[in-house]
C-alpha cells in the first residue's frame, strides 16, 4: 500500500453492471452517481409517474458521454415517488446501459422496485438504495426475495441525526447493525455510505469514508449533493459551480471515496474534470508500484490529452 494508506486492509473491489467499484483510490474510475425523477426534476411531470422520457434519454446520453470521454463510471440513482410510478419508470431506466440505484422516500416503494427489477430482468446492474438502521423486516425480506446481491448501506440513523454525523457512530451502526442486516438481506456487495448533513459534515463523512476503508476495505462513499444542493448557477455562478463541486468531490476522492453521490444527472459537468485529473494522477501512483490499469482509466483518456497539452506548450 501507498503513502496515506499504507495502513488500510486489503480493499474488496465489485463488478456491477460492468462496473469495478472499489480498490485503492485510482486503481479504478471514481463512481459517479446523479439523481432523476427526484421532487422537484422537472423530468417528473406528476407522482403516478409521467415523465418526459425525450428528454430524460437526452440527459442520460449526455451524462454517458462525459463520463466516457473522460474515463470515469456512470450510476444513475432513480428516485420513485410512488409505487404507481415504480410500474411506469423503471421499464424505462431498465432499456439504459447505465448501472441503477433505486430509490424512494418510502420503503414500501423501494420494495415494490426491487421486485419489479427481478421482473425485468435487471438485478445483476442495480443496487437497492438502501438499508438504513431502522429498514423492517419486511424490506429485508423483500430484498432478499428479490435476488439483488447490492446495496448501499446507510451510516446514519434519522432518529438521532446529530449524533450520526460523527465518524465513530456511523462505524458503531455498521458493526452493531447494518452489517447483519445486509447479511440477513441476501447482499453480497456492500457499498457504505457515510451520510452528509449539511456542508461542514461533508468533512466528518470524508473522515469516516476514510476510516471504513481502512478498517474494513469495502467501497465506500456519500452523496455531498445533500448538502450543496442550494449551490448553483443564480446563488455563486458558473465559476462558484465548478470550484465549489469539484473541490468537495476531489476531497472526498482523496480520502478514499469509491462513489459520490453529485446531485441531478446533468450536474456531472461540473466535477467530471476535477475528478478524472485527480484520478489520473492516483492512477500514474497506482501504476508505477505495479497495479494494473484499466483501459477506460482516466490515466489513459484524460492524463494524456493533458500531458500532450504540456509536450506542445514547451
Amino acid at each position: 500500500m501507498i503513502g496515506p494508506y499504507a495502513s488500510w486492509v486489503e480493499q474488496t473491489e465489485f463488478e456491477i453492471g460492468g462496473v469495478k467499484i472499489g480498490g485503492l483510490p485510482g486503481k479504478n474510475p471514481t463512481f459517479l452517481i446523479g439523481s432523476i425523477f427526484y421532487h422537484g426534476d422537472k423530468l417528473l411531470y406528476s407522482k403516478e409517474g409521467d415523465i418526459d422520457k425525450t428528454k430524460a434519454k437526452i440527459i442520460i446520453e449526455e451524462a454517458t458521454d462525459i463520463v466516457q470521454h473522460h474515463g470515469l463510471s456512470l450510476g444513475i440513482d432513480v428516485v420513485f415517488p410512488s409505487k404507481e410510478a415504480v410500474g411506469k419508470i423503471l421499464p424505462f431506466m431498465a432499456e439504459q446501459e447505465a448501472v441503477l440505484l433505486l430509490d424512494a422516500p418510502d420503503p414500501e416503494i423501494r420494495i415494490h422496485a426491487y421486485m419489479m427489477a427481478n421482473e425485468l430482468g435487471i438485478r445483476d446492474k442495480t443496487i437497492a438504495n438502501g438499508i438504513y438502521p431502522d429498514s423492517s423486516e419486511d424490506e429485508l425480506k423483500a430484498l432478499a426475495d428479490s435476488g439483488i446481491k447490492a446495496s448501499v448501506l446507510l451510516a446514519f440513523d434519522p432518529r438521532n441525526p446529530l449524533q450520526s454525523i460523527d465518524p465513530h457512530e456511523k462505524i458503531r451502526l455498521l458493526e452493531e447493525k447494518l452489517f447483519k442486516m445486509a447479511e440477513e438481506a441476501g447482499i453480497k456487495k456492500l457499498l457504505i455510505d457515510a451520510v452528509v448533513l449539511d456542508p461542514a459534515s461533508i468533512g466528518l463523512s470524508a473522515e469516516a469514508i476514510y476510516i471504513i476503508k481502512q478498517r474494513y476495505g469495502y467501497p465506500a462513499g456519500c452523496a455531498p449533493a445533500n448538502a450543496l444542493g442550494f449551490v448553483s448557477k443564480k446563488k455563486v455562478r458558473i465559476n462558484g459551480m465548478y470550484s465549489i463541486h469539484g473541490s468537495v468531490a476531489v476531497l472526498l476522492r482523496v480520502m478514499g471515496a469509491d462513489f459520490i453521490m453529485y446531485g441531478p444527472l446533468s450536474r456531472i459537468k461540473y466535477i467530471a474534470q476535477s475528478i478524472a485529473m485527480a484520478d489520473s494522477l492516483l492512477g500514474y501512483i497506482m501504476k508505477r508500484r505495479g497495479e494494473c490499469i484499466p483501459r477506460n482509466h482516466p490515466l489513459r483518456k484524460f492524463l494524456k490529452n493533458i500531458q500532450r497539452l504540456f509536450t506542445a506548450s514547451t
